[in-house]
């Protein structure tokens, strides 16, 4: 069968989790996992007086990112370039990477284990849960309205099912003292015309007692630890030279649509000529990105006890040696890529219904598709079709 070779967009780190880890001095972060938000993107920009937030938001992201990654912590970016990512497929990575590595722990306990069977079908049950959620990335116009809150209603929706269950699952001690979700954004008063005095940094949580989310969701785990965060991050704010004002419980749909600890900060109103310069300064994001950093880490040597249960997060790598005089074989970077990940086919590509299938049922043309999972040399993708396999 012939084999399509592919153009990488964006190259993550493809994650092995076991149910332990042990820190060193220079790598104080590892076996964290933060996932970065920055919020908006091209097309949904907020720009204001030669701003813009999404640059900016996106630009203080890869400084923090730069800042952790050099701690030993694992990073993720729902939008890691300027191109906009809805709010569904935002809140469906996060739900998508947590689920992941819960699913890789619980891999990793099998072998030797009393409890195989409750184990095997916890697992069956993740994968379940993950074929939901790529619904929700793949089609968001079909399924984002039947799997999440969308469009907002604060008293008449309950959630479904199938999305309370990954909430269940994020219920976790492993999730609890390992994961930490921050969408980054900077505020505007309502205008025009804007109220320019108005200055300083807020950041809101989900609480199980907000009534605009009590009817759709009341009991999110760790509703306690993202105030404890919040605090922390906007004391490291105000030093730095952006005024704390507020820590408010609020159903922004990032927050609301994952049982992560999950906060969404604004970094400064936009419309203050202060906070403005601030937020336009290279220099200044860098300070603010060293103190996200410091902040981050303090917060989880504050919640984590000695008993806590940690992942072991080891990137996948590859003995350069191997291939000297040879192409590396592609899946060596398929397997590099973190599932979601943009690719480029750069000739036409049959599609198959069934790894292992051999008469395709069509061809997808040369284009920019979407990896929804990778099983071995066959890859899923996005299609008009829905999800289909190609093999590489």
């Amino acid at each position: 069968m012939k084999k399509i070779f592919l153009v990488l967009i964006a190259i993550c780190t493809s994650f092995i989790f076991a149910m332990s880890v042990y820190a060193t001095d220079s790598d104080s972060l590892q076996g964290r996992v933060i996932i970065l938000d920055p919020g908006h993107g091209a097309g949904a920009d907020n720009v204001f007086a030669g701003y813009s937030e999404q640059k900016r938001m996106l630009f203080l992201a890869h400084r923090i990112q730069e800042n952790l990654e050099a701690r030993g912590a694992t990073v993720l970016l729902t939008r890691p370039s300027e191109a906009n990512v809805s709010l569904s497929a935002r809140a469906a990575l996060m739900n998508m990477w947590s689920l992941q590595m819960l699913r890789d722990a619980r891999i990793a306990e099998l072998e030797n284990s009393p409890s195989y069977e409750e184990l095997r079908a916890e697992i069956n049950e993740i994968n379940r849960l993950l074929g939901v959620i790529e619904r929700v990335l793949y089609d968001p116009e079909t399924y984002a309205a039947i799997y999440t809150n969308m469009p907002f209603c604060p008293y008449y929706v309950s959630i479904h099912p199938d999305w309370r269950r990954i909430f269940e699952f994020q219920n976790d001690p492993l999730i609890r003292y390992n994961f930490l979700m921050i969408s980054l954004h900077s505020n505007a008063t309502p205008g025009p015309p804007h109220n320019a005095a108005v200055h300083g940094a807020d950041i809101y949580r989900s609480t199980n007692t907000n009534p605009r989310n009590v009817n759709y969701f009341a009991n999110y785990s760790h509703t306690d630890i993202t105030y404890i965060f919040a605090d922390m991050l906007l004391d490291g704010i105000n030093a730095v030279g952006i005024q704390r004002r507020s820590i408010s419980p609020h159903h922004w749909f990032v927050i609301r649509e994952t049982n992560l600890p999950a906060v969404l900060v604004e970094n400064g109103f936009h419309t203050n000529a202060r906070d403005r310069s601030n937020l336009q300064s290279d220099a200044f994001m860098r300070r603010l990105a060293e103190t996200y950093t410091d902040v981050i880490e303090r917060y989880f040597a504050e919640i984590t006890s000695e008993a806590a249960p940690t992942l072991h997060v080891r990137d996948a790598n590859y003995d350069d040696n191997a291939y000297i005089n040879e192409t590396p074989p592609i899946m060596l970077y398929i397997e590099a890529l973190q599932r979601q990940s943009e690719i480029i086919l750069t000739s036409d590509a049959p599609l198959f219904a069934n790894i292992g299938d051999e008469v395709p049922v069509e061809t997808v043309e040369a284009q920019a598709v979407w990896i929804l999972d990778i099983q071995g040399s066959w890859v899923l993708i996005a299609t008009w079709l829905g999800p289909m396999w190609i093999m590489v």
